[in-house]
């Protein structure tokens, strides 16, 4: 049987390159393949990857982020075989237009098949280097909520009668909190019974550390910090509204959660949401902090129109979201690149 040795640079925090790569891991073993996973969070992660490789014959690589990978490129084993990479949106919105540009380049041209979350990322990586055109392929991530435990808004020091908006995002520069915090004070002038649920790791400390001193001082905002993931159902059932106010995205898996909840959404226009829903239908389109504010007043003053749009949500994400289409995707690509190994013969190092 042909095995598979997955490479991702998170696996403990709350993040998205963690929740991807532990669902394809469970879903793509459910399938049959035979793959060990090591996270470079770990700190045993480079002993534990000599070992894998030493004793364990392996016939594809499949790796996560292609900035994180570049630290493992070179390894004397993982260079000899074939690479899957899929990209998750920082590598290619941030690192391959930024300092970081040929490490995040070569790595992307060791690659055999490259997965993007949608069009504008693959656009992104052909416009800077064309030879990766044939070799991209898309696949949407899949959204999955497991059962969790039931969290209330007392709980969660939420008045019962407020209209909750829900920021499920990692707190980092890029995500760009203040936008939402800027639109939603302007809300809160006209309508007070809001609140704002800010849900996610603490990616960056200085950033984390500015965001908390600034709600700190807002009765309608809180940041409880990281949650595990099998409780962002139970907290996110609490939202009316989410929001995504990044300055770039690979995919909003955070805000296509709460969507698939029935949760309408603001999105900022940025590559990555662009394309997500149709503006005016599941949600709204916003550049800035007033628009942000518009389309909050709209939802909050109009439910039917919340219930409407919430419905919608839903039914995109069940239709273009789904976890078995985005295993099928990679279920593909995995008997495409295992057909020559399994013609060769098993090799060994």
């Amino acid at each position: 049987m042909n095995r598979i040795l997955m490479i991702t640079p998170y696996i403990k925090s709350q993040r998205g390159n963690s929740i991807t790569a532990s669902r394809l891991y469970r879903g793509l073993r459910d399938r049959g393949y035979e793959i060990d996973i090591i996270a470079m969070d770990e700190t045993d992660w480079e002993s534990r990857l000599n070992y894998y490789t030493a004793t364990n014959t392996y016939d594809l690589v499949h790796g996560f982020h292609a900035l994180h990978f570049a630290r493992i490129a070179n390894h004397p084993h993982i260079k000899k075989l074939p690479l899957l990479l899929t990209t998750t949106g920082t590598d290619i919105n941030l690192d391959l237009f930024g300092p970081e540009k040929e490490k995040t380049l070569a790595v992307l041209l060791k690659a055999e098949k490259v997965v993007v979350f949608n069009q504008s990322l693959a656009k992104q990586i052909a416009t800077v280097e064309p030879r990766l055109r044939p070799r991209q392929v898309v696949i949407p991530q899949g959204v999955q909520l497991d059962p969790g435990p039931d969290i209330t808004r007392e709980q969660l020091g939420i008045a019962p009668a407020s209209t909750v908006f829900a920021i499920p995002s990692g707190l980092r520069p890029v995500k760009d909190l203040d936008l939402a915090l800027e639109g939603l004070q302007r809300v809160y002038r006209e309508y007070p019974q809001i609140h704002l649920l800010i849900i996610g790791a603490a990616l960056d400390t200085a950033y984390t550390a500015r965001i908390k001193d600034r709600i700190s001082s807002l009765k309608w905002a809180s940041y409880p910090g990281e949650v595990p993931h099998r409780e962002i159902k139970g907290i996110l059932q609490n939202a009316d509204i989410v929001l995504n106010t990044s300055r770039a995205e690979g995919q909003p898996q955070g805000a296509l959660e709460a969507m698939s909840l029935g949760k309408p959404c603001i999105l900022t226009a940025v590559p990555g949401n662009i394309g997500i829903i149709e503006n005016g239908c599941q949600g709204y389109y916003i550049d800035t902090a007033d628009e942000l504010a518009d389309c909050a007043l709209k939802l909050i003053q109009n439910p039917h129109l919340r219930h409407i749009m919430g419905t919608a949500a839903q039914q995109l994400v069940d239709k273009n979201f789904s976890v078995p289409n985005e295993l099928t995707g990679y279920t593909r690509l995995y008997q495409e690149l295992l057909l020559p190994a399994s013609d060769a013969g098993n090799k060994r190092f």
